[in-house]
């Protein structure tokens, strides 16, 4: 077994690792290349460039991969064949090592449901200010669809929204594990999540005469409905935030060699380091006060997802990347 982000390699208590594997990941460029292109794709059964089997799992918010195996059935290439004749010891059924991944499974969704259970111990003070804010925002609803829509109503109801944002960044903050351990067992719609987010920060926008925009494809990615909605939400935030005054705010949604990528770029004429800026406690931009938790908490929890966040300044302009593996494309 490996861990695909460090190439830690374990002995299984089953089958022997191969001798083959032991002495080339520590040494062999394509072992390397092999599993670091593993942390962008979804789980399932790849074949290493000498022909052996990979079956990657997430566990604990990280990527493992059972490898060094010939699983039947087979993928059936010339490497492959070669090396079933010299290490005949380490075939093995597809669905022998499925079952041995559900007790992974199983595993998982313990952990989950025990750091869920330490999530819920918060103060007794926050849960009212929630729950308060949830009424606001049921009220407000209510009036909207009973008496017609209203600036002062629309405020209200956007104003309970950003709350209610807020209160998921305070409790993902208070337990970073627990956030990091939620199963990645939902699928999000990239495009569709973006927009709903432009739907809440519209009017925020609109106070500094600033506007968004969302364009792109139906990317589909697997992950958490819980906690991957405060990235773009951050993003966004963000780009009003500390954005040029009168400017306009890009989020784009596209696909590119079997990953997802959400881009959020906006106009600032605010230094923004691109090293520090995730770092807990950096701002996002230095010489702004406030902030310094927002990056660092998106960052924490695109890792959770198996994928990368950086930041590219450019000019008057900053654009935040996400990389993440896609699922597929709906029309």
């Amino acid at each position: 077994m490996i861990n695909c982000g460090s190439l830690e390699l374990r002995d299984g208590t089953e089958i022997p690792v191969c001798r083959f594997c032991l002495e080339g990941i520590g040494n062999k460029r394509q072992c390397q290349e092999h599993y670091k292109g593993l942390l962008t794709k979804p789980e399932g059964y790849y074949q290493c460039p000498f022909g052996l089997t990979t079956r990657t799992f997430r566990f604990a918010a990280e990527l493992w991969a059972i490898t060094g195996i010939i699983a039947f059935p087979r993928f059936d290439t010339p490497d492959e064949r070669r090396m079933a004749k010299e290490h005949a010891e380490l075939r093995v059924a597809r669905k022998t090592i499925e079952a041995a991944l559900s007790f992974f499974s199983e595993l998982e969704r313990l952990r989950a449901d025990l750091i869920q259970d330490g999530t819920k111990v918060l103060p007794q003070a926050f849960h009212e200010l929630r729950k308060l804010n949830g009424a606001v925002l049921q009220h407000a609803e209510r009036e909207m669809r009973e008496n017609h829509e209203s600036s002062g109503l629309l405020s209200i109801k956007s104003a309970a929204e950003l709350m209610r944002n807020n209160f998921d960044i305070l409790e993902a903050l208070s337990n970073i594990e627990g956030m990091r351990a939620l199963p990645s067992d939902s699928t999000i719609n990239l495009y569709d999540l973006a927009y709903k987010v432009k739907k809440v920060y519209q009017e925020r926008a609109a106070v500094r005469e600033m506007s968004i925009t969302v364009s792109g494809v139906r990317a589909i990615v697997r992950g958490s409905q819980k906690s991957f909605p405060i990235v773009p939400a951050v993003l966004i935030e963000n780009a009003i935030k500390y954005g040029t005054p009168g400017s306009n705010i890009q989020a784009e949604v596209s696909v590119q060699e079997g990953a997802a990528y959400l881009r959020v770029r906006n106009e600032t004429d605010l230094y923004v380091d691109p090293a520090r800026c995730f770092d807990r406690g950096a701002r996002y931009a230095p010489a702004v006060e406030g902030g310094g938790f927002g990056l660092y908490l998106a960052r924490e929890i695109v890792s959770a997802h198996r994928g990368a966040i950086d930041c590219v300044p450019h000019n008057h302009f900053v654009e935040f990347a996400v990389r993440l593996p896609l699922e597929k494309v709906v029309i």
